[in-house]
């Protein structure tokens, strides 16, 4: 064939890779000449700039470095002064005349305020500071700037006459700029220096036409606190810091040196002259050597163009024909091996593709099976082939398929258990194998095929599906020989197993998402999203239905306790064994899930009508009430359940649940352990709590609360020995808020430390008051709840309280309940024990009434001991209340404490507990609750006892 001929006018007017190659041969030349150029150029600029910056960087370091050594020199000067000092405090002329070349003025300031100027100008010297006079007495100077308007600040150099005697003179020096800075002469050649001080203040420039930019970016640097070295368009910049604090108890200030850039470039020479001779001889060389290959190439390369063209068309069966034994020659030969490759990939990766849209759109294992079985019937035109699919990866359950031989495209699936040693046998070959005994039967072959097989006596390979190291599946197929099998062929067979294991792999991981996306990981039991999924199915289904169905929604009582006390694996497992107790007690066709923590819930199908609901709600309780292991210990744990009904308390799911949570909440409310039908009213208690809530937060914020003090007397002298702070709530449209009402509240929704905290420090500042007004309270009673011992903080922020007030902790009764002592996790007798270190003393409040046994009262830290209003109220009436008291005062005496007795309203209550030798007293009988004002008249009143209630001595 006749190959293209190109002359030297048709490189520019036929091909565009004629004139690509010219332009390609030119830049190839060219640029490599230029790169290196500019890279040389730029090295050699950097050197010399970084050559430049080090001796910039030295010059400032020295220049710096003496200003410092001029201040020390000054600093000496006056230490000379002070010490040759004559009577009258006064230098000596000759010291002051050498004074003139460091110092423009001097003055002698006195303690008195009057000053005595020596020589110069008068000085202005700024107040001295007890800090600053102090680092005066060590004999060490002090170095002070005093701006001036317009000009540069002085610089003022202080020392005390006498370092031995506070109240010396203090000799002040104004610093003469020429001396410190230095003179023009003194500069390097095109050097210049400023000084900043530490809050961006110029002290000192050698320019005055110092570059714009170098100022700008000195002063940003100065004012970062952190000065850093820079390089603008014409000068270069380096800093240094001087630090003063320590020996002139000064901040710091930092010098800057610039230098313009042309210095640093000025050795480069005549670079460009040589580069530009150098670059034209390469253009030419490049042009020529261009035209003569181009005369080779363009013919050859035209046929391999139209055979590119056939084989975008798809057409592979065009060859490319080229006569050459050169490069060409072997390219097309190449070219036309390729295009048969081409064929059989694009047939491949067509399978292959099909694959990975079936993993990525998440379709079945079917759609995967199929398309595999119709590659494999392109590729060997095997008459009969299959694959056995695992269940779960490496289990022994399986699916068989086997493809229809006739081609149909039909695939027969039988369910199978495979044998471990089959299972072993692919294991072990994960590359493929040939069977060769076909008499002895494999579990993975399906019983007709095996018979088909060695009644035909033909070839099996068996190809294993992997997905990292976990077998999925048994590829296997019959060929009519073993030459069938190529190794290309081999290796596309390898490559749709790898596939095909990423496809089933994928399946199966779908699968287990979303498996573990709807189920609790713990117990297995359906998940809040998987519930309220089946409950909206319900509640279509039972509205089409026209039938109804009951909710139940399970809070377990006193899970905390087990997790607080066993730790959270023994709570994790009495949650795993709750799971299963629920699902005994229901039918298959319910639902029970776990909605998170310890709640659960149960949809009883089929079932409308509550007296069937009932009989399933019991056995719920009994089942939860038995003992459960946790810890290797019964520990007993009980059910708060509470339902509702379809249609007849809802026709929504979340109104149902809402509901159904309600009721929950108002069967631990009334003692837990049982089980209520939702009603009505409790939506509105529901509300109204809603409602406290929300106001209690506005009511912190709004500053509502305010404290009134109840006063304590004296049993004996009937006197005030002190006072209880109250707690009150002005709410601004209910009034009035009993603490009873919105404290609890409080507590649950965690409000209560704060409001504790805030109680605590207006109680301190009414102290505070009250002591300024003259009043001096021996002791001042505040309620602590036990929740705000848990945190572990209470004792520090206490302490934080009385320091920021002024206020004697001795002045302070700390009074917890008995119940603060029942909860073992919680800190509070060490607590108690640091807060009565510091002298507080500490109080049980109703007692009588909670849980404090008598066995291990007095190991309690505590000092004294409230009898409840309850026994107070029948102390004269009912004779076994007056037996109490008096054995509660009894106990209290010989253990060393204090008794108070709370809630008298009654004068024969008041004998009874004179004669029964009560120490403190309170109640309606002397005053309600007083606001501070109101409180502050009584006490004057009934006067103040002297006398504080002291710890006794048992």
């Amino acid at each position: 064939m006749r190959t293209a001929r190109y002359g030297i006018t048709d490189i520019f007017t036929r091909g565009i890779i004629a004139r690509r190659i010219v332009i390609l041969f030119t830049l190839a030349a060219f640029l490599p000449t230029l790169i290196l150029a500019v890279l040389s150029f730029s090295q050699v600029r950097d050197v010399l700039v970084d050559q430049s910056q080090e001796r910039l960087a030295h010059t400032n370091r020295t220049y710096a470095m003496t200003v410092y050594g001029r201040l020390l020199l000054a600093h000496e000067h006056l230490r000379q002064i002070t010490l040759g000092k004559e009577q009258d405090l006064l230098p000596s002329s000759s010291i002051l005349q050498y004074s003139h070349q460091i110092f423009s003025s001097m003055a002698l300031a006195r303690s008195d305020g009057q000053a005595r100027i020596l020589y110069g100008k008068a000085v202005s010297l700024p107040v001295i500071h007890p800090d600053e006079r102090a680092h005066l007495l060590k004999g060490e100077s002090m170095l002070l700037v005093v701006r001036n308007s317009g000009h540069l600040p002085d610089l003022l150099l202080v020392q005390l006459a006498d370092a031995t005697q506070p109240d010396s003179p203090l000799l002040t020096a104004r610093l003469d700029p020429l001396w410190l800075w230095g003179g023009p002469d003194s500069f390097p050649y095109m050097t210049g220096f400023c000084v900043f001080s530490e809050h961006n203040h110029l002290l000192f420039c050698s320019t005055p036409d110092h570059p714009a930019g170098m100022i700008e970016s000195a002063s940003q640097a100065a004012s970062a606190g952190h000065a850093s070295d820079a390089m603008t368009e014409d000068h270069i910049i380096r800093h240094w810091q001087l630090f003063l604090k320590p020996k002139f108890q000064h901040e710091h200030w930092t010098v800057f040196a610039f230098q313009p850039v042309l210095m640093a470039l000025a050795p480069i020479g005549h670079f460009t002259e040589i580069f530009i001779a150098v670059a034209v001889l390469t253009l030419l060389l490049a042009v020529l050597l261009s035209i003569s290959q181009i005369r080779r190439t363009m013919g050859p390369l035209e046929k391999l163009i139209q055979g590119t063209r056939h084989i975008a068309g798809e057409n592979f069966g065009y060859k490319v024909e080229i006569a050459s034994k050169d490069e060409f020659g072997q390219l097309a030969d190449s070219f036309n091996d390729m295009t048969d490759r081409l064929s059989r990939h694009r047939n491949a990766l067509q399978a292959l593709s099909r694959i990975d849209q079936a993993i990525l759109t998440r379709q079945n294992r079917d759609t995967v099976i199929a398309i595999v079985f119709d590659r494999i019937r392109q590729t060997n035109d095997a008459g009969l082939a299959g694959m056995t699919i695992l269940e779960e990866a490496g289990a022994r359950e399986a699916k068989a398929c086997v493809c229809d031989e006739q081609g149909t495209g039909n695939i027969e699936t039988t369910r199978i258990l495979l044998s471990a040693e089959d299972i072993a046998v692919v294991s072990a070959s994960p590359a493929g194998f040939w069977l060769e005994n076909r008499d002895n039967p494999v579990s993975w072959l399906t019983t007709p095929v095996s018979k088909e097989i060695r009644r035909r006596d033909l070839p099996v390979f068996v190809l294993p599906v992997f997905y990292h190291t976990n077998l999925y599946a048994v590829m296997w197929l019959v060929l009519p020989d073993r030459h069938r099998l190529a190794g290309e062929i081999l290796a596309h067979l390898q490559q749709l197993g790898n596939r095909t294991g990423v496809a089933l792999s994928a399946a199966a991981r779908d699968e287990l998402l979303i498996y573990q996306a709807r189920h609790d990981d713990l117990t297995g039991l359906p998940n809040r999203f998987l519930f309220k999924e089946r409950l909206l199915q319900e509640v279509v289904f039972a509205r089409r239905q026209d039938h109804g169905f009951a909710l139940l929604f399970i809070d377990l009582d006193r899970f905390k306790v087990i997790n607080d006390s066993f730790g959270h694996s023994a709570g994790d497992a009495l949650l795993i064994e709750a799971a299963q107790r629920l699902q005994q007690c229901v039918q298959n066709d319910d639902l029970v899930a776990r909605l998170g923590g310890d709640e659960f819930a149960i949809i009883l199908t089929g079932t409308g009508d509550p007296d069937h609901v009932i009989p399933v709600a019991r056995e719920i309780v009994r089942a939860l009430s038995n003992p459960f292991l946790a810890g290797e210990k019964h520990s007993h744990i009980s059910a708060s359940i509470g339902i509702t009904m379809y249609p007849i308390d809802g026709t929504d799911g979340e109104e149902l649940l809402k509901k159904a949570d309600t009721a929950m909440y108002r069967a631990k409310d009334e003692g837990r352990n049982q089980f209520i039908f939702f009603e009505e009213n409790m939506n509105t208690a529901a509300i109204t709590r809603t409602t406290l809530e929300r106001d209690l937060r506005q009511a912190l914020s709004n500053k509502e609360f305010t404290l009134h003090y109840q006063p304590k007397m004296d049993a004996r002298t009937g006197r005030v020995c002190g006072a209880e702070a109250l707690l009150r709530w002005h709410h601004p449209v209910r009034g009035l808020v009993s603490p009873a009402t919105f404290i609890p509240v409080a507590e649950e929704i965690g409000l209560i430390k704060q409001i504790g905290l805030e109680i605590i420090q207006d109680a301190c500042k009414q102290l505070t008051i009250w002591q300024q007004a003259g009043l001096h309270l021996p002791r001042l009673a505040i309620n602590v709840s036990g929740s705000q011992f848990r945190d572990g903080e209470l004792v520090r922020e206490i302490g934080e309280i009385i320091t920021l007030a002024g206020v004697s902790a001795r002045s302070l009764e700390i009074e917890v309940t008995e119940t603060l002592f029942v909860d073992k996790t919680c800190r509070a007798t060490i607590m108690l024990n640091q807060l009565r270190s510091m002298g507080m003393l500490v109080a049980i409040d109703d007692f009588g009434t909670g849980y404090s046994s008598m066995s291990y009262l007095k190991h309690l830290p505590v000092d004294v001991l409230k009898i409840d209003k309850s026994f107070v109220d029948e102390v004269v009436t009912d004779k076994e209340s007056g037996l109490i008291v008096q054995a509660i005062i009894t106990l209290a005496h010989t253990l060393g404490k204090t008794v108070v007795a709370e809630g008298i309203e009654k004068a024969d209550q008041l004998a009874f507990l004179r004669q029964a030798e009560c120490d403190i007293i309170q109640g309606y009988f002397f005053s309600r609750p007083l606001p501070p004002e109101q409180f502050l008249r009584f006490s004057r009143e009934h006067g103040v006892s002297t006398a504080q209630p002291v710890r006794r001595s048992a």
